[in-house]
Formats: structure tokens, C-alpha cells, sequence
């Protein structure tokens, strides 16, 4: 167990030449670990940029050979349709010579088979059977016939090749994998026979046939097949040293990529590339998993003569010979660091030993100092950083015992200051109770007279005495409620302001101090909406109320004529969120943040006619936090104010 505890935990270094050594270590660490990490990693970007770089290359070389194989069929072609054997045997329906014509152009352009057609599209001669007088290909005759000579690479169905005599040798067999299967849509289950492809790619060239007056008379055609045919994805390997495939849709047909030692004739495509280059119609670059290993890659689609894509042509070489030299480039920067980290571990030794010595004898004179010797001097005698240091050290022992008396006689004097503000803030206290106390009674007094006299008990009144009255009785109302602010707010700061929980129905408590407030809010003919669902909740109902009251006569008092008051409660979790909106002038950015300071008042025209004490929000904010919650004010100029409370429902 003793064994188990201390390797789980390592001890701390407190040597400063261990940790010296170890920090020399980390320091000759890190550049070479950046400089290895860099080279690393620019080595192996720039081997993979060139290998592609030259697949890219060699996939715009190979395509080159497509066409130049394409050109050769298409210069047999023209030369069999413009010659006046082949036009006089069309024109006069000579059919032995026509197919002797037919066979010679197949074996001069080393074609698979040679067609001709008359001016219907109607096959005349075919060079591998007996079969005319049907219609097959007449999509490229009509455009031939139309006087269009056309030159590309096209898919023949079965019905085509069958009547070519070529089912040996377009043939391919399917070899699917759990990882690659057809997903294609030329590789249908129409096309697909005993897990085998009857369709074929092939290189296509047809021209018309014209008279001596120019009229087209019918049309040749020559064609290779390229399934099975590796003549030139060979040629593709021998002059660019790549693999190279053709494949129709997603399935390879002629190929020199090997599995198993074989031509892997019948395996499909990865659904990635498929669907980038087959779906897409975009050319693939980068890295792609071919048939048993990663390859660097290259695809590109293959298209008709109606710009449909029926296939892909595949450069690529094996990327294994690339790591390989990648690791080796690897591990020959790895020595050169292990190298450096050794002598940069010897060179520590050296220093270490060089430095640690004056610096033990700072260390002892630090503990020595540390204990309250400030008379102690430290003796290192170096012309370097060392001795300046101790200079330094010897000199802080005399700031410091100077600091030190210094500091006991300001202790002194800050103890006998707070005693002082202590005394004060009593004091004040008391003035605040007794003054308020005193403010308290005679103002219930006068409010009283003032109100016999409003109501006529004392007598009859002139309309300018009960308007003179009805100010004096509103001004006795603001001190009352300033000196009950005051109060309230020195409770506060001694923590003697008490709450009564207790359950309150919300909208009812709203509903009361709407009742109470709309005389005020009658005078400017402003309208109080409030929307407020039954919210039961606890808390101290006189404080709540007050708080309610004091925003919502805020928001009558500074909303404008036929102005509006808004008042929304909305459960949120286990809290209850008001907001009190008003359309009023709004509230200065500036002053947003101290609005709820005691006293604090914004400096406006209104807040000068309306008045006020800068107490009201400050004890609004007191009684909300006492609850637990929270209190704020959004607003801008010209907008009106929305203040918002949270309160905890329990």
C-alpha cells in the first residue's frame, strides 16, 4: 500500500539546481520540438503536394492518350466514309462491297467492329454479322446523318453488342465486397446477368457519307471497346509509371490495379469518390482506398457526346512507398533532437553548478531576514547579476526595517480612524432616527389640519386656497415618504429592516395599488394595463407593495399626457418575473448603472419639474435583494423604461 501511494503521487522539485537543469532541458526541448514538428510537417506537405501534383499531371496526360485513340479512329473513320468505293457501293446498294469495306476499316483502325448506315439510319453492313436493316445507335446516326461528325467515348447496350457478336469480350463478371457495392444508375439490375455486366464503354466515331453533290447519302461508324481492353491503361503505366483504370459508372473495366495478383476487372469504386465525381460530376483529387490499399489519387468523369456521365478515368500510385520514407525522414530528426537534448543536459551540469552557489548564500540570508534579523548582510562578491542582486537584498534589509516601524505607527492611526468613522456612522444613525421621529409627528398634524380644511369641515374655501391646500397636502405626502425612506434605509444598513412572510395572490396586491394610484393617474389621462395571471407567492405584502407603488407612481409621474403604464407578471421557473413599462422620456445610458444608488437623481428637465429624493429606488432595490431577487432598468432616450423584477415564488 506504502508502494502504491507514493509512486500515485510525484514530490515536488525544491532544488533550484535540479530545477534549473530540468528547466535547461525543457528550453533546448522546445525549439527542437518545433523545429522537428515544422520540418515534420512541411517534409510530408510538400512530398504529398508534389505526389498529387504529378497524379494531377499524369491524369491530364493519360486523358491525352484517350483522345489521341479517339483521333486515330476518327481519321480511319473519315477516310473509309469520303471514299468514292464506299460512296458508289452505298449509292448503287453493292452489299458484298460494303462489307468488305466495313471489315477493312475495322482492321485498319484496329477497331472492334465498323457500321454502316444508310440515309433512314438503317443498318446496311455490319462487320461482325449479318444483321441490317435495324435502327440501333440512331441517336449518333441521326446527328450523322444531320451532317455531324462525332467523336467521343458512348456506352452500347446489350442489344448493340450482341449483334456486334462481342458478349466474350465485354463481358465483365462482378466481384462485390462488404465495403463496395454497385450503387450506380448505368449498373442496374436490367444490365446485370448472373452477377455480370453486359454493357460496355466504348471509343465511338461516325461521319457522314456524302455524294459528289454533297448530299448525306448515310454514315460510318468505328468503334474500340474498352472493356477488357488494356491496351490503354498499360500505356498509361509505362509513360507516367501510374496505375490506371476505366471504369463504366463505378465499375472497373479495364485496369492494371492488381488483387490477388489479378487484374481487378469487376470490383467497384469507393462510395466517396462515386459520389464526388459519378453524382457530382467533379473531378477527385487526394487520397482514396483502391480495391486493397491507399492510393494517391486522381478521377475524372467521363462523358458522351450529350455531355452525360457514363464512367471515370483513374490515375493513381500506392501511397505506402510515401509513408515509408516519411517515417524515415521522422526518425532522422528525432536522433538529430535526442543528440541536441543531450548536450544541452551537459551544458546544464556546468551552469548549475556556477550559479547555484551565491545564490544559497541569498537563500540564507533570506531565512535569516525572514526571522526578523534585519541587521543580517548577505556576502557575495561577483561582478555579475549575483552581486547586484545582493546588493539589492542587503539594501531591501534596510527598506524593510524602515517599512516596518513605518507601518506599525500607520496600524496605530488606522485603528484609531475607524473607531472615529465607527462614532460617526452611530451618529448618523441616531440623527436619522431622531430627526425622522421628530419630522414624523408634527407632519400627521398638519396633514390632518390640512385635510379638515379641504373637506370644508372648518369652514368654506375659495378655489386658489384649496389649490394652494391640495400642494401643501401633496408636499407633506413627499416628506413623509422621504422620512419613511430614510428610515427604512438606515434598517437596511444595520440589518434592522424585518420582513413578514406571508402568502400573496399578486394580482390582487397589483389590482390595490392601481386602485390606489389611479387619481394620479387620472390627471394626465393615462391608461394602466396590467396582465397578470393568479401568481401566488411569499413575502413581506406591506414591502412588495411599496415597491410596486413607488415604480408604478414613477412611471405615472414621468409618462407624458394620454400616455399608457404597463404592468406583466410571468411565472419563470421557481421565480416570478414584473416589468413595469412605461413610454416616457427614457433614462440617459450613462445613469443606468447608478440609478439605484442612494440620492442618485438623473439630471433631466423632468426629474427637475417632477422632483424627488433619489431614496425610492434605493429602497426598492434593498427590499428585492432582502427577498432574495433581483432588480433592473432597460432604457433608452425618446423610448420610455422597462424595470424589471425577479423575485423567488418561495
Amino acid at each position: 500500500m506504502i508502494l502504491g501511494v507514493n509512486m500515485g503521487k510525484l514530490p515536488s522539485i525544491k532544488k533550484f539546481g535540479t530545477k534549473l537543469t530540468i528547466y535547461s532541458i525543457v528550453v533546448a526541448l522546445i525549439p527542437i520540438l518545433i523545429l522537428g514538428i515544422v520540418s515534420i510537417n512541411t517534409i510530408t506537405k510538400t512530398m504529398d503536394e508534389q505526389a498529387q501534383e504529378k497524379i494531377n499531371s499524369d491524369l491530364s496526360t493519360a486523358e491525352g492518350f484517350m483522345e489521341d485513340q479517339n483521333d486515330k479512329l476518327s481519321t480511319v473513320c473519315k477516310y473509309a466514309s469520303n471514299s468514292k468505293d464506299t460512296i458508289n457501293a452505298l449509292k448503287n446498294d453493292n452489299i458484298s462491297k460494303l462489307k468488305e469495306i466495313a471489315l477493312l476499316t475495322k482492321k485498319s483502325g484496329n477497331a472492334d467492329f465498323t457500321t454502316i448506315f444508310n440515309s433512314k439510319g438503317q443498318v446496311v453492313v455490319r462487320s461482325n454479322s449479318n444483321i441490317s436493316n435495324d435502327t440501333e445507335l440512331l441517336p449518333l446516326v441521326k446527328k450523322a446523318l444531320n451532317g455531324k461528325s462525332i467523336s467521343s467515348i458512348e456506352l452500347l447496350n446489350e442489344d448493340i453488342i450482341k449483334k456486334e457478336n462481342l458478349e466474350n469480350k465485354t463481358r465483365i463478371e462482378i466481384i462485390e465486397s462488404k465495403n463496395y457495392k454497385s450503387s450506380g444508375n448505368l449498373i442496374t439490375n436490367n444490365s446485370v446477368k448472373n452477377k455480370s455486366v453486359e454493357k460496355a464503354l466504348a471509343l465511338v466515331s461516325i461521319n457522314p457519307i456524302k455524294d459528289e453533290n454533297g448530299h448525306i447519302i448515310g454514315a460510318l461508324i468505328v468503334s474500340k471497346v474498352l472493356n477488357k481492353d488494356n491496351y490503354l491503361v498499360d500505356k498509361i503505366k509505362r509513360d507516367t509509371k501510374d496505375t490506371a483504370t476505366i471504369f463504366l459508372d463505378g465499375l472497373r473495366i479495364s485496369t492494371n490495379v492488381k488483387e490477388d495478383n489479378k487484374r481487378a476487372i469487376g470490383t467497384f469504386v469507393s462510395e466517396e469518390v462515386y459520389n464526388k465525381v459519378i453524382k457530382k460530376g467533379e473531378t477527385y483529387y487526394g487520397k482514396a482506398f483502391v480495391v486493397n490499399n491507399w492510393y494517391i489519387t486522381a478521377y475524372t468523369p467521363i462523358k458522351n457526346s450529350d455531355g452525360k456521365i457514363i464512367g471515370m478515368l483513374y490515375v493513381g500510385m500506392p501511397e505506402k512507398p510515401f509513408i515509408a520514407l516519411q517515417n524515415s525522414i521522422k526518425n532522422s530528426i528525432f536522433g538529430v533532437g535526442i543528440l541536441g537534448l543531450l548536450i544541452a543536459l551537459m551544458v546544464s551540469f556546468v551552469i548549475n553548478d556556477k550559479i547555484t552557489k551565491p545564490l544559497k548564500e541569498l537563500k540564507k540570508g533570506a531565512r535569516t531576514i525572514g526571522k526578523g534579523n534585519y541587521n543580517f548582510r548577505v556576502n557575495v562578491n561577483t561582478n555579475d547579476e549575483f552581486g547586484e542582486l545582493a546588493k539589492a537584498f542587503n539594501k531591501m534589509a534596510d527598506e524593510i526595517r524602515k517599512s516596518n516601524e513605518k507601518l506599525k505607527k500607520q496600524a496605530e492611526e488606522l485603528e484609531k480612524s475607524y473607531n472615529e468613522l465607527k462614532e460617526l456612522d452611530k451618529l448618523k444613525s441616531d440623527i436619522v432616527a431622531i430627526v425622522s421621529h421628530e419630522l414624523r409627528t408634527p407632519l400627521t398634524s398638519i396633514k390632518g389640519y390640512v385635510e379638515l380644511v379641504l373637506d370644508g369641515t372648518m369652514g368654506a374655501i375659495t378655489e386658489s386656497q384649496k389649490k394652494c391646500l391640495e400642494i401643501a397636502n401633496k408636499n407633506i405626502d413627499r416628506l413623509k415618504r422621504l422620512i419613511d425612506n430614510m428610515l427604512d434605509l438606515s434598517k437596511i444598513e444595520h440589518g434592522e429592516l424585518e420582513m413578514h412572510m406571508e402568502e400573496i395572490n399578486l394580482k390582487e396586491l397589483v389590482e390595490n395599488v392601481v386602485d390606489t394610484l389611479k387619481p394620479l393617474a387620472d390627471e394626465k389621462n393615462i391608461n394602466i394595463i396590467y396582465k397578470i395571471n393568479d401568481i401566488i407567492m411569499k413575502g413581506d405584502k406591506d414591502r412588495i407593495t411599496q415597491v410596486l407603488t413607488n415604480l408604478i407612481e414613477n412611471a405615472i409621474k414621468f409618462s407624458p399626457v394620454n400616455g399608457k403604464v404597463e404592468i406583466q407578471a410571468l411565472k419563470e421557473g421557481n421565480s416570478v418575473h414584473i416589468k413595469i413599462i412605461d413610454n416616457g422620456p427614457g433614462i440617459p445610458k450613462k445613469d443606468l448603472d447608478r440609478i439605484f444608488d442612494r440620492f442618485y437623481q438623473v439630471d433631466s428637465p423632468e426629474k427637475r419639474i417632477k422632483g424627488g429624493s433619489g431614496l425610492g429606488l434605493a429602497v426598492c432595490k434593498s427590499i428585492i435583494e432582502t427577498h432574495g431577487g433581483t432588480i433592473w432598468v432597460e432604457s433608452k432616450l425618446g423610448s420610455g423604461s422597462v424595470f424589471h423584477i425577479i423575485i423567488p415564488i418561495n
